[in-house]
């Protein structure tokens, strides 16, 4: 059975690292953080937000022992095996929350004296596989499509609400029409190199556009009179969720770890540990700040509450015009990782046929966005659902199964302890999603 060689080259600047792991977290889930510390409370939300921080980082740490825990047995359980080979990778190092969950669909299962997993590195999908057989592979692939989904509607959400503020004369409904062409088109490109130059574009743009929303939220904050918001347990599950959503990214973890030198393994849980704990004051300031700057008034995505200036610069324009062309050029980057994965899962060898299933997700994501044309709902119904399963649970069970006879009592209780908390959530989630979805003054557009 064939050990994959060690890395030769790789990510060898502590800086890049912490760059690498800082772009790829920083997605379109922070839009709605503010509006999120509206529903829940500031205290209550920063506590949430750290708590899911330190559950989630310790959820990754967990898949990155479980992946050494295969290595060194060889890639054997039973009769499973996997193989390891070098291989291009499907997506660039870094791309906002397309890495988060992408590498799942880098494996193939092929028949010979017991089943292989092809893939470039362990991925998320080959230790579902490891631990559970196909069944967890597969499961682990259904969440990451229907999550890489999801991710695309949220982005549609965004370009159709802010087009159509732009341009009344035609409706959300029917921008959404327009944009849904030019897209498909950009998903027929079979090879992301092609769009390289636009991840990149698309990932500065991102960053600019937030610290742009962050600045103003402190120099408009005092203008505003707070009112702190009464304690109530109403809030919490759509914080959660929300918190979930942003913290994501248990697909990411194993690729991050393996874009990293030999040299400067050893130090990656440290480094990746200071960079999350950053992340979390970060998102607690963003999603408190914006909160703070408009009150009761704050919307489901932060920058539509942003004024217009009278300048010639006018920088509520320029922040979404940067977030609207970031998001637009990752829709695409965002669905390959499922198209590749459904051409493999179909054996659609036919370009006809990939051509026809990826026209039937894209028209998938423009239903979704008709019935859930709310961008709180949409990222909170995910992050209960796809996210949790992703971020708690199944590194929760694939750990249980790998380490069965090796870990401690606390171990043991803490593994068991995400598991219980991801379900409970994910209920309590569910609920309340499907509760402000029956509420019409909430999906009212």
């Amino acid at each position: 059975m064939g050990r994959l060689r060690p890395r030769a080259n790789g990510i060898t600047s502590s800086n890049k690292i912490v760059a690498n792991i800082f772009i790829s977290f920083i997605g379109a889930g922070m839009l709605g953080l503010p509006y999120a510390f509206k529903e829940a409370g500031l205290v209550e939300g920063a506590v949430i937000m750290s708590v899911v921080g330190y559950l989630s980082t310790s959820a990754m740490m967990m898949l990155i022992d479980c992946k050494y825990a295969i290595l060194s047995a060889g890639g054997r359980a039973g009769g499973r095996s996997i193989v390891l080979e070098k291989k291009a990778p499907l997506l660039p190092p870094s791309s906002s929350d397309t890495d988060s969950d992408s590498e799942s669909g880098g494996g193939d299962v092929d028949g010979g004296g017991g089943t292989s997993v092809r893939c470039s590195d362990l991925t998320y999908g080959d230790v579902g596989y490891y631990a559970f057989g196909a069944k967890g592979k597969r499961l682990v692939d259904l969440a990451v499509v229907i999550s890489q989904v999801g991710f695309c509607c949220g982005y549609l959400i965004y370009l159709c609400k802010n087009l159509s503020l732009y341009a009344p004369v035609l409706s959300q409904n029917q921008w959404l029409l327009i944009l849904l062409p030019p897209l498909y088109c950009l998903t027929l490109l079979r090879h992301l190199n092609r769009l390289a130059i636009f991840s990149l574009f698309a990932q500065v743009s991102n960053v600019f556009a937030l610290t742009v929303v962050f600045w103003f939220d402190f120099s408009h904050s005092e203008s505003v009179p707070f009112v702190p918001k009464e304690f109530s347990l109403k809030g919490l599950p759509f914080f959660f969720s929300i918190a979930i959503y942003c913290y994501e990214g248990a697909g990411l973890i194993l690729s991050m770890e393996e874009s990293v030198a030999e040299s400067k393994r050893a130090r990656f849980r440290t480094i990746f540990l200071l960079t999350m704990i950053g992340l979390t004051v970060l998102y607690i300031c963003f999603g408190a700040s914006g909160y703070l700057s408009f009150g009761p008034h704050t919307e489901d995505i932060i920058t539509l509450n942003l004024p217009h200036g009278d300048g010639i610069l006018d920088f509520a324009v320029l922040v979404k015009v940067c977030l609207g062309i970031s998001l637009f050029f990752t829709y695409p980057m965002m669905l390959f990782p499922v198209s590749h994965l459904l051409d493999k899962t179909c054996n659609l060898h036919s370009v006809n046929k990939g051509n026809f299933m990826r026209l039937l997700v894209v028209a998938a994501t423009g239903v979704v966005v008709l019935i859930i044309p709310n961008f709180g709902i949409l990222i909170s119904l995910i992050g209960a659902t796809c996210c949790t399963l992703l971020a708690f649970i199944l590194p929760a069970l694939f750990h249980l199964k790998i380490f069965k006879s090796r870990m401690t009592r606390e171990q043991w209780y803490f593994n068991w302890l995400l598991v219980i908390l991801g379900c409970v959530g994910t209920v309590v989630g569910l609920w309340d999603t499907f509760d402000r979805m029956s509420n019409d003054t909430v999906i009212k557009q």
